[in-house]
């Protein structure tokens, strides 16, 4: 039986000293730490003493969620471990035999009961000495892998919220029937559209470990109506497996008779963001790590939403309506921005503001007109290739939101259409895209930093 508590043990003393965040660009500048048990207290309390005690709690202090890996070897007579990189810590345990090891040309001898810390980086290797083998155990944190994309595909929300629980506004004289339609598509997942929303929600994906950040999700459809899976629910699942708590909102449409007209779904978007801060204390996030996220015209009422959060869109009904509208980052895929003719997307420009928009309302309803200094920060991404919302979209508000002094990031796919969300991205370069967003919305202070650590510290715990 592996000895787990006398291995944790051994690791504690070599990791007893401060160790200083090395980042993982640094060459290595830690050199092996070589312990024997009988030099190693063990009475500490669990979790971290003898009694329930495995490496797994040392490795995993400094990678933690990280899976652990223990592999027993034996090393006959003349046989080793050639030298190699690693790219993790890594413990050597010896339960029998004589061994010498190596990290970066210094060699140890360990017999039984004493054990080797090697570092991250570190060109190691062990080979067996004497007549005896070599038995022992080597310990290391497993490489996270790669998540895929499409994940939890049954997975439906948590729960949903009425944004407006005594009606949305401006509905005298609506009579539509809300519908859900199904639609067909080549990779025989559930694609639904809500149609005629009459009652709009936020649809609510919990993390099942919350970072504190919240994404409000806003799905395309052209202002025809509102995607709920492609770019809706599949990546409210992916971003909360991230640990944020993920809203997808399903909003009103512009030209089905609604009193505000095309700023009506902006005034489902202000709503949504006002309520979405209301729930700091029921959904454990921080109002103040508020991301929005809109696909195709969905990037439109994002973009709108980034740029009129001041706007006076509608009377104020609640307490709620007085927290501030504004997000905290925005990101806009394949965004429908402008409204000019040449490169406006026809059907949205058309379902939002008529087949004769006047020129006021085509630069009023034009992100790139004017946006505010104190915008948010901005992700914009498009497909150079698309051919339904051009690229020129994306180009026209960077150098817009860069004229104001915005920050903002650009990211263009040379090849990658329109309307991909994350479907069909293996092997593509467009998979990159959510790890992108992830990272900027790190820099940006909405997800948390990722911590990185040469090797745990575990300063707390005396040797003898």
């Amino acid at each position: 039986m592996i000895r787990a508590g006398v291995i944790a043990a051994l690791l504690l003393a070599a990791c007893a000293s401060p160790l200083a965040p090395v980042a993982a660009t640094d060459p290595p500048a830690r050199r092996m730490v070589v312990v024997d048990q009988a030099d190693v207290a063990i009475d500490q309390p669990p979790p971290h003493g003898a009694i329930g005690m495995s490496t797994a709690y040392r490795i995993s202090d400094a990678a933690p969620g990280r899976t652990m890996e223990f592999r027993r070897r034996v090393l006959h007579p003349g046989s080793a471990i050639g030298e190699h990189p690693i790219d993790h810590d890594e413990v050597y345990y010896v339960l029998a035999g004589e061994g010498e090891v190596v990290s970066d040309g210094e060699r140890r001898l360990l017999k039984p009961g004493m054990a080797a810390y090697l570092y991250d980086r570190a060109i190691v290797g062990i080979r067996q000495l004497g007549d005896t083998p070599l038995d022992l155990i080597i310990s290391y944190p497993l490489k996270p892998q790669p998540s895929p994309l499409l994940v939890d595909p049954t997975r439906e929300p948590d729960a949903v919220i009425d944004l407006w629980p005594a009606g949305a506004p401006g509905g005298d004289g609506v009579t539509l029937e809300e519908k859900i339609v199904d639609r067909e598509n080549p990779y025989n997942l559930t694609d639904r559209a809500a149609h005629n929303v009459t009652r709009p929600t936020l649809s609510v994906f919990r993390p099942q470990k919350s970072d504190g950040s919240a994404i409000l999700i806003i799905p395309g459809g052209g202002y025809s109506w509102v995607v709920i899976d492609k770019e809706g629910y599949e990546g409210a699942r992916w971003f909360s497996r991230q640990g944020a708590t993920v809203y997808v909102l399903r909003h009103r449409l512009p030209h089905q008779g609604w009193a505000a007209g095309p700023d009506t779904p902006l005034q489902d978007a202000q709503r949504a963001v006002r309520l979405i801060r209301s729930r700091e204390q029921a959904d454990g996030i921080d109002p103040q790590r508020v991301m929005v996220m809109g696909f195709s015209a969905g990037g439109h009422v994002a973009g709108s939403l980034a740029t009129r959060f001041e706007a006076s869109v509608y009377e104020p009904r609640d307490a709620i309506d007085q927290l501030s509208a504004k997000p905290d980052a925005a990101v806009l895929m394949y965004p429908v921005v402008t409204m000019k003719r040449g490169a406006a997307h026809p059907g949205s420009r058309r379902n939002l503001l008529g087949e004769t928009p006047s020129d006021t309302q085509v630069a009023k309803y034009s992100l790139e007109t004017a946006p505010p200094a104190d915008a948010p920060p901005t992700f914009l991404l498009h497909a150079a290739d698309d051919a339904s919302v051009p690229v020129e979209n994306a180009l026209l508000l960077f150098t817009a939101l860069k004229a104001a002094g915005v920050p903002a990031a650009l990211h263009i796919f040379e090849t990658g259409g329109h309307g991909f969300g994350l479907r069909d991205l293996e092997r593509d370069l467009r998979a990159a895209w959510p790890g992108m967003v992830m990272d900027w919305g790190r820099a940006h202070g909405i997800f948390r930093s990722s911590i990185v650590r040469s090797a745990p510290q575990f300063n707390d715990h005396p040797i003898r």
